[in-house]
């Protein structure tokens, strides 16, 4: 599954951590990357979630 709106290659990553991004609307996230799941993340947004510990390859 992909929130993500770009033309970049995607990586298939499962996330061994939790992070939201995405606009807010009284403070809630507009989207939430949950542990165990598994999702198409941007190349260079799976570099860092990567290197940050935060998910692994699917």
């Amino acid at each position: 599954m992909s929130f993500f709106n770009t033309d970049e290659p995607t990586v298939n990553l499962r996330m061994v951590g939790c992070i939201s991004y995405g606009p807010t609307k009284d403070g809630i996230p507009s989207h939430v990357l949950e542990n165990g799941e598994t999702y198409d993340v941007p190349q260079s947004e799976a570099e860092w979630l990567l290197s940050a510990d935060l998910a692994e390859l699917a």
